[in-house]
């Protein structure tokens, strides 16, 4: 049994159990297997999946959370890296350095000992605190050489969210591809007719101004075949398939069902068939989805119908940014919202400087200028009436006029930086934390950054102060109410 061989907990062997009886429906969430736990929307999908198994179990409906690891992906390139905050609160991104060769399913790939390395690098990088070292213990238990790139994301979720009894599935298994078998020979047999309606809906959808998330063209299927270790999309035209990335590499739909029953990994299906199989293979209740998925779902819609599928409710997760005491009180004094972070580091900075910098002295760079606009513009109009050549001898002389004063405002700001340089040091690991790269934080930054300063409770912490019934965005402190920032862990670099 999968959960078995990553060492699950007991509430998820309890939680599978429970998957046995006839009234336990599930609650799915899935995602790729992101480096080292990938980024943190990781961490709020499962915990969204989580309530909502609990909040149907609190109705008397039994409910198990369940998340599928998307193995079968094969953009190594999307999920080697990981970005941390390091001792100094600076973005540091660790990469995986083994590329496999071609392009196999990420759930083939196994890790070799330039992990091990590289999880001593990690150590090094992070803030030096009371969790340090247990952390990064468990984190090598995870991912150790001989385990697999996904067996090595299970056993570090299983870590992470051991309370919860979650159930987690790898759908790179024969046994669980077997049981969608049907379904498979059934999607081959009728791809033509699939795709006309997927077509036909992403017309639908461009006449009326919707985005489509998945391009659909009439030569597309809905699978991947695995041809010597490359994972590579299906084309067709009536009964004849051939492999994309090398057109001369013809199938029927015969030869796809005989691959299917004597080699079933090899052929696996795309984003939009993949919430279908998930919902043969599970009494799905609700899907727990992200923006994107959730627009993806919309266009699954079709294959569901045409197979006579049930489709599952939509769920979505919820969306935060773990945001600390130190960098709420960094924007607070420079009049920032948190939301002002996405601006970017030197809008930022300029606005943090208008606020720090010596008011009368850029009042007064305001007034002068306004003044010099007022005053040239009323010279223009005098010269057009009795001097017209002269006119356009004020427009290049007002440009150098005001070159000059932007100039000496600037170099007036630079100075005034160079005076509150710590603060402005305070505003960059703020901007870093809360918008890494000017993305959200959640789309790039790994928990570990947070784990390793509030310990393992983070993660139930967030649980019972998140709410996972608003689709706006949270703002949610790492610390405990009642708790001080100071009795928090690693806070300062070391």
């Amino acid at each position: 049994m999968q959960n078995h061989r990553w060492q699950a907990p007991a509430a998820t062997l309890a939680n599978i159990a429970r998957l046995d009886q006839s009234e336990t429906l599930a609650v799915l969430s899935g995602q790729q297997a992101g480096f080292l736990g990938g980024p943190s929307l990781t961490v709020w999908k499962v915990l969204s999946t989580i309530y909502l198994a609990q909040a149907l179990e609190a109705k008397g409906c039994p409910a198990v959370p369940v998340f599928w690891m998307a193995s079968e992906d094969h953009d190594f390139e999307e999920v080697r890296h990981t970005t941390i905050l390091d001792a100094t609160g600076n973005l540091q991104t660790f990469t995986y350095p083994t590329q496999p060769l071609g392009r196999p399913s990420i759930g083939s790939i196994v890790l070799d000992d330039s992990i091990e390395a590289l999880l001593q690098q990690l150590e090094m990088a992070l803030p030096h605190t009371e969790f340090t070292a247990t952390l990064c213990q468990n984190l090598s238990a995870s991912y150790a050489p001989g385990h697999t790139w996904c067996d090595a994301f299970a056993r570090w979720l299983h870590h992470l969210f051991a309370p919860f009894g979650l159930v987690l599935v790898d759908p790179r298994d024969e046994q669980l591809y077997r049981l969608t078998q049907p379904v498979l020979e059934t999607v081959i047999h009728r791809t033509p007719e699939l795709i006309a309606s997927l077509v036909k809906q992403a017309q639908q959808y461009q006449r009326s101004g919707q985005p489509v998330q998945v391009q659909v063209t009439p030569n597309s299927t809905l699978l991947f075949l695995e041809v010597d270790g490359n994972r590579t999309a299906l084309l067709q035209e009536g009964n004849r398939f051939w492999l994309k990335s090398a057109p001369e590499r013809t199938y029927t739909a015969s030869d796809l069902v005989h691959i299917l029953r004597q080699e079933p990994l090899r052929l696996t299906p795309n984003a939009l068939l993949r919430p279908v199989l998930q919902d043969v293979l599970f009494p799905t209740v609700a899907q727990v989805v992200g923006p994107a998925e959730m627009r993806y779902l919309c266009q699954s819609q079709v294959i569901y119908e045409s197979l006579g599928i049930p489709a599952p409710a939509r769920w979505a997760r919820v969306s935060v940014t773990l945001f600390e005491n130190r960098h709420a009180k960094t924007l607070s004094k420079l009049g920032l919202t948190p939301e002002s972070v996405y601006r970017g580091p030197q809008e930022l900075a300029r606005q943090a400087m208008t606020k720090l910098a010596d008011s009368r002295t850029l009042d007064c760079f305001r007034e002068v200028k306004a003044t010099f606009a007022a005053e040239l513009d009323r010279l223009k109009q005098s010269l057009r009436e009795s001097d017209p050549s002269l006119a356009e001898a004020l427009d290049r002389g007002r440009e150098k006029i005001f070159y000059q004063l932007n100039g000496l405002e600037q170099r007036f700001l630079i100075n005034q930086a160079q005076r509150h340089a710590t603060m402005l040091r305070q505003l960059e690991r703020a901007t870093a934390a809360l918008a890494p790269f000017g993305k959200p934080q959640e789309r790039v930054l790994n928990i570990l950054s947070f784990l390793v300063k509030y310990g393992p409770q983070l993660v139930t912490h967030s649980y019972h102060q998140l709410d996972f019934s608003t689709s706006e965005h949270q703002w949610l402190s790492p610390v405990p109410v009642g708790r001080d920032k100071s009795e928090a862990a690693g806070l300062a670099p070391r």
